[in-house]
């Protein structure tokens, strides 16, 4: 499951777009918080924040969004109870302020999470170190917990259909704008990168149905192309590139030949027949004999 945690300052608005989402947010659970509104609820959440001085990044946000095939399965209650325990194992207690969200405008249904760091004792109860990391272990532990298939499992499945489609498209594409073309039509989307000494320097690839926008400007969606094998470098592939290039070439090259070879034979067909015809024209007899009942018919008369 794809996830992001992070801590930071955050405004109302933070609070607003979790409870929004293009209007289809709905907020599932909330804890410690009086009221509904996003931006009293930001308020309160405020409020507890300033009685610990010594914390600046005072919120945890973050989301959980599971692959599809897995969120499509699982109900609102399921979806909290993971993001709940994942939640606990990072140091979230009872006595922190929590608000979750479900969005839904997108093709993969995701729970997005704000938790205040401090307690309502002024506790700070979650380290800022390597959040993300963390939070993603913690991920991957519930997910096992409830036999569900964890990120790096279903990560490992996408690498190795990445890999078969790049090395498929690569047998036949003869330049980057090809075998970008090639892996669009097998449902993948290809991110070339460039610089000033190498040009095209590396790629991200990623399957269609796996972009998420809402949340894609957290999280890039996809692997680089040394996450998915090491049996392949960029070096590599502009080589294949250049020689399935230089073969076509050389293959069209052919074909033109064979083509202009075949257009000679006919014009030299052609030409035969004509002369041929003009040969039959030219020996055809100018005296021909009269048939024979009529010759028989006039002998017959002369008599």
């Amino acid at each position: 499951m794809n996830n992001s945690a992070t801590t930071r300052r955050i405004s109302k608005i933070a609070v607003e777009y979790n409870g929004n989402d293009k209007g289809t947010a709905e907020m599932v659970y909330s804890n410690n918080l009086l009221s509904e509104d996003p931006e009293l609820q930001f308020k309160e959440m405020k409020a507890v924040a300033n009685r610990n001085k010594n914390v600046k990044n005072w919120a945890l946000t973050g989301y959980i969004s599971p692959e599809k095939s897995i969120g499509d399965k699982l109900t609102n209650e399921e979806l909290i109870d993971l993001a709940l325990k994942a939640l606990r194992k990072v140091g979230v207690t009872d006595d922190n302020q929590i608000r979750l969200d479900i969005h839904s405008s997108t093709k993969q249904k995701h729970i997005h999470f704000i938790v205040n760091r401090v307690n309502t004792f002024g506790e700070n109860t979650i380290i800022a170190h390597k959040i993300g990391e963390i939070f993603g272990k913690a991920v991957r532990e519930v997910c096992q917990e409830l036999n569900l298939r964890t990120d790096i499992e279903i990560g490992k499945e996408k690498k190795q259909m990445m890999y078969y489609a790049l090395t498929n498209s690569l047998k036949y594409a003869k330049n980057f704008d090809d075998l970008m073309m090639k892996m669009h039509l097998k449902g993948y989307r290809v991110t070339l990168s460039q610089n000033v000494k190498d040009g095209i320097s590396g790629m991200r690839i990623v399957r269609y149905e796996d972009i998420n926008h809402q949340t894609e400007r957290q999280y890039k969606p996809g692997y680089k192309l040394s996450e998915i094998t090491n049996k392949l470098k960029i070096a590599d592939i502009k080589s294949i590139l250049e020689s399935n290039y230089q073969r076509n070439e050389i293959i069209q090259e052919k074909m033109n030949q064979m083509h202009k070879e075949n257009e000679i034979e006919t014009s030299k067909s052609a030409v035969s027949k004509e002369i041929g015809k003009t040969i039959d024209e030219f020996l055809k007899p100018t005296y021909t004999a009269p048939d024979d009942e009529l010759l028989k018919r006039k002998k017959r008369k002369f008599r």
